[in-house]
């Protein structure tokens, strides 16, 4: 691909001096990429490129497209998926405000599982909405909660994340984060988005220690697997992971059997 061709494509010629030599480069990369699976996105890129005002966006959106491109393993001879403009465009007008490496990384994983053959799925729209309204510290805590949570498959196929619980203090070391008010906050905005469990979700008032349940809803294991650059539903994405109903139940029950010879025993002492 040649330095003119690329500088055709996006109409950066009368500029292209002001241009960091690093960004052109990255840019004649995701050039044929973007040509191939969001076309109208082209246009939009190249609005960044010709206000200097916007260029840390320009950056961000260049290495979310650098780790969708990587994400669909891009070959320019064989390459036969696109997004559907109305997602691909709204994936880099969102993802160009951040500069946070896990949540670009997961609007990339957005605009590649938005690539399919026909190029006219737009479900990722429900996720883009989600994503762009979650802070750094939500994304975080979120794929905290879906990556530590063990995945529970019902008898009608639904998959359902187990409780589980974490500390404040572990929630400061993930997010950085060094005030529970604004803890308390992040968790309540993400039950209300429906990602966390609207039952148990958040910091409980009545315990003397400020131990959040933090369990992924359905959702939010939705919104994980896309945000992975992966097309498959969380029953197919955690297959070999998976534990049935069943499973579970049996566990339940040998873990009540052995607090009851424990309290048992202690009985015995008194």
């Amino acid at each position: 691909m040649s330095e003119n061709k690329g500088l055709d494509i996006f109409g950066i010629k009368p500029v292209a001096n002001a241009i960091d030599k690093t960004v052109q480069k990255s840019l004649e990369g995701i050039e044929g990429f973007l040509q191939l699976t969001c076309k109208p996105a082209l246009g939009e890129v190249g609005l960044l490129i010709q206000d200097k005002v916007r260029h840390w966006r320009l950056c961000n959106v260049i290495r979310m497209l650098e780790k969708a491109q990587g994400k669909l393993d891009f070959n320019n001879d064989t390459f036969q998926l696109k997004s559907h403009p109305r997602v691909g465009l709204s994936i880099i007008e969102n993802s160009s405000l951040i500069d946070n490496e896990e949540v670009q990384d997961m609007w990339a994983g957005l605009f590649a599982s938005s690539c399919t053959e026909s190029g006219t799925d737009d479900e990722n729209l429900i996720f883009i909405d989600l994503l762009k309204q979650l802070t750094t510290a939500q994304a975080q805590i979120l794929k905290y909660g879906v990556e530590n949570s063990r995945k529970i498959i019902y008898p009608n196929g639904l998959v359902i994340a187990e409780e589980l619980k974490i500390h404040c203090d572990d929630i400061f070391k993930l997010t950085g984060l060094n005030n529970y008010h604004r803890v308390d906050r992040e968790l309540d905005y993400l039950r209300a988005l429906g990602l966390i469990s609207s039952y148990s979700g958040g910091f409980d008032p009545d315990s003397a220690d400020l131990v959040a349940d933090i369990h992924p809803t359905y959702l939010s294991l939705s919104l994980y697997v896309k945000s992975q650059g992966s097309k498959l539903d969380p029953d197919e994405f955690w297959k070999q992971e998976l534990i049935t109903k069943e499973q579970l139940d049996k566990e339940e029950e040998e873990k009540a059997k052995q607090e009851a010879e424990r309290r048992k025993k202690e009985n015995k002492k008194l």
